[in-house]
């Protein structure tokens, strides 16, 4: 025990004597593991972590898997026939997976809101009790009842933090709702995007417009508490016993589908409510993505130490030759080594701490101004960090064990004649002593591909920033309007847009004025059609085939709103105001692709199709062509558009304007004012520009997101291979200060001396870059998909990879050659 204390006290002093080996090394071991926990945290929380809630690991996701791999949602009547009558559940809970956004008025205070839907037993299923006040009560989901409402800690906090707030009435979608609850800080219930508020089941016919009159409840997603004495195999089998009666209550379950249970976890909750099991391989293959982008720092950071370890060692061989001499084991040396590496990973690991809790606060910032939605909790959790520490001191005690195993089987005689008499070292002397290129080359190779990465994804984020949708973004204005909060019955509101719509269209700058309900740029709520067939009168076949793969989306317009948007028609009229009415035959505008699926020439006008949900499709006429819109990756869209007038009992809801070039800027500072003066009735919930409705769309947000965290660790990986080229030269610099003296006495210039180092340098960048592309090559083909619109072997991206490589790691070796080239010849010679 005394000679291992000795030997972590003489570590210590040698860590000490190399202050500049030890910082770099430190700095390295601290961003590989930080970097590491960081996104070990996010895998963790995304897709394995269970929920905040009581007794997490009993709880399982309920889901219905069919034959074609597709899952299937549950209605009201099938969830409460599963909640009271069931084999495997204690509770059972039910909830609508997506936030509904609408809008609400407290005061004299206005602003989006988004909402979710869930059962009466949401919060005390899941263990979860209310900081204020109280949560549903069962009477309280179905329709007809007072409209209730739990708010969420976040929002609490923006409406003031008061805990009186408790029992006022808001106003959500123009309807009366009261304040009963507020959640615990944190707590975003079975998602990690949390709403605003908790509603009933029993308020969604209430709150969404389109359902007031048809007291529809929203699909469900379920999630039960197993019974004690069960496991989730043997509750899974007691639920197979209620797929007929299930399959009874819902006329879309064709097939026999089976009721599957899985962990709630948040990722697959979010997977599931995606509906295809596809989505659950991309989130799988994503995260494993994330986990290797993070393992590819670690493994670089880890390079980089073995180089530096390589290096050290041979400048160390003279004092490890005396050790020997004097009595000192190969053992003890390989020990006293070994101890060093491992004192090196320890304090990396207790500097690593630093910007561990440092990134973890800036990533819940940055995601926060991404998307003030969005709770990914990460904090500094134990199990992660301790499992990344333990793989760096494995790495770290591997690779300082090869320097030690070489330098305890040295030539004792030789090191110390070549060490006392100051002889220059022959080619095959220096090869020897010097570290092989391999390690250095595979850091490059790395550092290349992972860059190459990030490249490409910023490529993409700036693709899907800047790609025009197939109409101009600019010059044009998008405003949401509440009609029915000003206290107007459906056509009284009509009427009040249709008149707004004309005063508008008599102010100076603007140029042309629509509506819709939705449309297809930003986070709008468009509608959507199971299928769409051509109809032809006195032909019924309820099996045709529909046309299109997925959807189509479809939106309802009025007025200019072409114009406004700038969408040519290519065949027949935009629609007529008589379009609108109850009377009219039902009319379509479909883009362009759709019509090329329903007649091969495109030529449509007068057909007829049938569109809508199971067996309630819709007979409509075909009026118009417009051109197919492209998605983010300026390819077309996957989703086919059908354009159809707002009937008269549905309220517009978007106000679009297109304004004179130039006056987009003038019209936003005033526009609301103006609204407001031509009827105070009509609220206004936002007002934006087009452009800036577009850079607000989760895809665009999700691709800067993506773009951002490969950025970040890309310059990582760069800094890293950078700061361990850097080290490698300086210490090759300092070991050959006498030859490079002896070189200057005998005439050699300080060019001469740049290049030698430059050279040396040059061959292991080029090695490098060369491997890196090759190993580009197979990892970008991993991430095919997440790159939109961008070839994995994109020309630009390549070049732009090898350009930042090629500079960093010249201007990582530019230091110790200049510092070799200004080595003093008599000072050089005279020393040891």
């Amino acid at each position: 025990m005394t000679s291992l204390w000795q030997d972590v006290r003489y570590g210590m002093r040698m860590l000490g004597k190399s202050p500049g080996f030890t910082v770099i090394a430190l700095v390295t071991l601290a961003i590989g593991i930080g970097a590491n926990t960081i996104m070990f945290n996010v895998v963790d929380t995304l897709l394995f972590r269970p929920l905040q809630v009581k007794d997490p690991d009993r709880l399982v996701y309920c889901g219905a898997r069919f034959s074609n791999d597709r899952s299937g949602a549950f209605g009201y009547e099938m969830y409460t026939s599963m909640r009271d009558d069931n084999a495997a559940f204690s509770d059972l809970i039910a909830f609508h997976p997506f936030c509904r956004g609408g809008t609400w008025v407290r005061g004299s205070d206005t602003g989006p809101v988004n909402i979710m839907y869930a059962s009466a037993n949401y919060f005390s299923a899941l263990g979860v009790d209310p900081i204020h006040g109280r949560t549903f009560l069962p009477e309280e989901e179905r329709h007809g009842a007072e409209l209730v409402g739990v708010l969420s800690y976040r929002m609490w906090k923006e409406l003031g933090g008061s805990p009186e707030i408790v029992g006022q009435i808001v106003h959500a979608n123009t309807m009366p709702c009261r304040i009963i609850g507020v959640a615990p800080k944190g707590f975003t219930g079975t998602t990690v995007t949390g709403p605003d508020i908790w509603m009933p089941l029993g308020a969604y016919g209430s709150l969404e417009e389109r359902h007031r009159q048809q007291r529809h409840y929203p699909y469900l997603h379920l999630i039960g508490r197993l019974k004690p004495d069960l496991d989730m195999i043997a509750a899974e089998a007691r639920l197979q016993v209620l797929t007929p009666r299930l399959k009874e209550m819902n006329r879309f379950w064709k097939d026999d589908p089976q009721l599957q249970l899985y962990l709630a976890r948040l990722g697959r909750i979010e997977v599931e409510a995606t509906n295809t099991l596809n989505d659950l391989k991309n989130r799988a293959m994503l995260g494993m993505v994330m986990m290797g982008v993070s393992f590819v720092i670690l493994l670089i950071a880890c390079l980089n130490l073995a180089n530096m370890l390589n290096v050290q060692g041979a400048e160390r061989q003279r004092e490890i030759a005396i050790r020997l001499a004097i009595g000192g084991g190969r053992l003890r040396i390989v020990r006293q080594l070994s101890i060093e590496s491992l004192l090196l990973a320890l304090l990396g690991g207790a500097v690593a701490i630093i910007p561990t809790w440092a990134g973890i606060r800036l990533f819940n910032a940055w995601v926060a101004v991404i998307d003030r939605t969005v709770h990914i909790p990460l904090f500094l959790d134990v199990r992660v960090f301790g499992a990344t520490l333990g793989f760096c001191l494995i790495a770290t005690l591997l690779f300082g064990l090869q320097p030690a195993l070489n330098l305890s089987k040295r030539d004792v005689i030789g090191d110390l004649k070549d060490a006392g008499a100051g002889v220059i070292r022959t080619p095959r002397q220096r090869r020897r002593l010097i570290p092989r290129g391999l390690p250095v080359i595979g850091q490059i190779a790395l550092s290349v591909a992972f860059v190459m990465v990030a490249v490409l994804f910023v490529r993409t984020a700036l693709r899907v920033a800047y790609t025009c949708p197939g109409f101009d973004l600019h010059d044009k204005i998008v405003v949401r309007i509440d009609a029915l909060d000003g206290g107007y019955t459906p056509a009284q509101a009509t009427n009040a847009c249709e008149m707004l719509a004309e005063r508008l269209k008599a102010t100076p700058g603007i140029q042309a004025v629509g509506w819709s309900r939705g449309f297809p740029v930003g986070h709008s709520d468009p509608g959507l059609s199971d299928k769409i067939v051509e109809y032809r009168p006195g032909v019924e076949d309820d099996d045709a085939r529909s046309l299109v793969r997925r959807g189509p989306m479809v939106f309802g317009v009025r007025g200019d709103y072409f114009e406004a948007m700038e969408v040519s028609l290519l065949q027949g009229r935009p629609f007529q105001a008589l379009d609108s009415t109850a009377e009219a035959e039902r009319v379509v505008i479909l883009d362009e692709r759709l019509a090329h699926r329903l007649r091969a020439d495109g030529h449509v006008l007068g057909c007829l199709i049938q569109h809508g949900w199971g067996s309630e499709l819709q007979v409509c006429r075909v009026v118009g062509v417009v051109p197919s819109l492209r998605d983010a990756s300026g390819a077309n869209s996957e989703w086919a558009h059908i354009y159809e007038p707002i009937p008269a009992d549905q309220v517009p809801v978007y106000l679009h304007i297109q304004t004179s070039s130039g006056m987009e800027s003038n019209l936003l500072r005033k526009l609301g004012p103006v609204i407001r003066q031509i009827d105070p009735r009509l609220n206004v919930v936002s007002l934006m520009s087009l452009a800036d409705c577009h850079r607000r769309s989760p895809v665009v947000q999700g691709a800067r997101m993506s773009a951002d965290a490969t950025v970040v660790f890309g310059m990582l990986a760069m800094f890293l291979a950078g700061l361990g080229l850097y080290a490698i030269m300086g210490h090759m610099v300092a070991t050959r200060t006498r030859e490079i003296g002896l070189r200057m006495a005998l005439g050699a210039s300080r060019r001469s001396v740049l290049v030698l180092v430059f050279r040396q340098n040059g061959v292991s960048t080029l090695a490098g870059l060369v491997c890196g592309i090759l190993l580009a090559v197979g990892l970008t083909s991993l991430i095919r998909e997440e790159l939109q619109g961008i070839s994995p072997m994109d020309p630009g991206s390549i070049a732009a990879t090898v350009i930042v490589l090629a500079m960093a790691s010249l201007l990582a070796g530019y230091i110790p050659a200049r510092r070799a080239a200004k080595v003093d010849p008599m000072v050089a010679l005279r020393c040891e």
